[in-house]
């Protein structure tokens, strides 16, 4: 479906906030006659290579028909920028960062795409390991079917225990004071991420910089800060899955989609979630509290939405995958982060 209106473009942008802070993007159409048939960015990302001591370039926006000769055509340009950045490998797709939409669907393409989780052709992956890309990480999404699931006794028994015993408690995001929140939300995602292959710290003006983006579409009540004898301890966040208001305005003509979709924001209720982000603030690991916080997201969401979609999740990050299953999640889609070397 298509994105919502400047959601793209908004990156390419020379004082967007990657280009500010991060890196450079460098974009291409391939057209034929006239007609666009691909695009694709070339990414220099200084963040990730100053973090990782990399020489890393990356790739993203990628779109493509199903003609292995335009995907070459595309590729050469970006490895043409990445070269002369200095730059010796080429990973992607990222969009433009780790911390945004990333990775090539592998399957369950016939399945409704997911607020933050990129939807590609079936071909897409064909196409990259043709141009000798390898798949260097896989990215998992659970499904939470929540109208046909109920955390286990023992597990809500556990959960009990825990909320006794460290004065355990969630409380919603205050938007008015948005900033103050967001810094917990940096604290625990950076905190809970800095294991996962690829990672780059974020930075309060990209955090401030996707809050703006979502502020118009998050529901409060799931926008979760936990606390343990009054103490910031962890996060979780919800986010209501956009995609099916995008969904319902996909055949609208372009010149007014952009009003139907504010006609549905207030007319149409949406069914299904995503959840982003859960995670314990390091003062409070080792207490069992990630069991804890999985129970109150899912039991805050069971009460809106018929299902949720978990992740994604790195394969590395078992104790999450475990208790998202305890509570009935589902394996569902994977996603490919691919690479190849650069020199010659």
């Amino acid at each position: 479906m298509p994105p919502f209106p400047g959601s793209v473009a908004k990156f390419l942008a020379p004082d967007s906030t990657f280009q500010r802070r991060h890196g450079s993007i460098t974009p291409f159409i391939a057209e034929r006659d006239g007609r666009p048939i691909g695009r694709i960015a070339a990414i220099v990302n200084r963040s990730h290579n100053e973090y990782h001591k990399d020489q890393i370039g990356f790739f993203g926006f990628f779109d493509c028909v199903d003609e292995p000769a335009v995907a070459r055509a595309l590729f050469e340009k970006v490895a043409d920028v990445l070269r002369e950045a200095g730059l010796d490998a080429i990973r992607g797709p990222y969009n433009p960062s780790i911390n945004d939409d990333c990775g090539v669907l592998l399957n369950g393409f016939e399945k409704q795409p997911v607020i933050g989780l990129p939807w590609n052709p079936f071909y897409y992956a064909d196409l990259l390991m043709g141009l000798d890309f390898n798949k260097v990480r896989t990215l998992y999404v659970l499904n939470l079917p929540l109208h046909r699931r109920n955390a286990p006794e023992r597990f809500l028994r556990i959960v009990e225990r825990l909320k006794k015993r460290a004065n355990l408690t969630t409380r919603p995001f205050q938007l008015k004071r948005l900033k103050e929140e967001l810094k917990i939300v940096r604290e625990v995602y950076n905190a809970t991420l800095e294991r996962n292959w690829g990672f780059v710290p974020i930075g309060m003006e990209d955090l401030l910089d996707s809050a703006a983006d979502i502020q118009a579409i998050a529901d409060p009540r799931l926008l979760l800060i936990g606390e343990s004898q009054g103490r910031d301890a962890g996060v979780a966040i919800t986010l209501p899955n956009f995609n099916e208001i995008l969904a319902a305005a996909k055949k609208t003509p372009h010149w007014l989609r952009l009003l139907h979709i504010f006609v549905l924001m207030k007319t149409r209720k949406i069914k299904t979630c995503r959840q982003t982000v859960l995670g314990v603030v390091p003062a409070f690991r080792d207490r069992g509290l990630h069991a804890w916080l999985v129970h109150e997201q899912f039991s805050e969401a069971k009460k809106h939405y018929t299902d949720a979609t978990l992740g994604w999740l790195e394969d590395t990050n078992a104790e999450i995958i475990d208790v998202c299953q305890i509570v009935g999640g589902e394996p569902d889609r994977e996603w490919g982060i691919f690479q190849k070397s650069l020199l010659f």
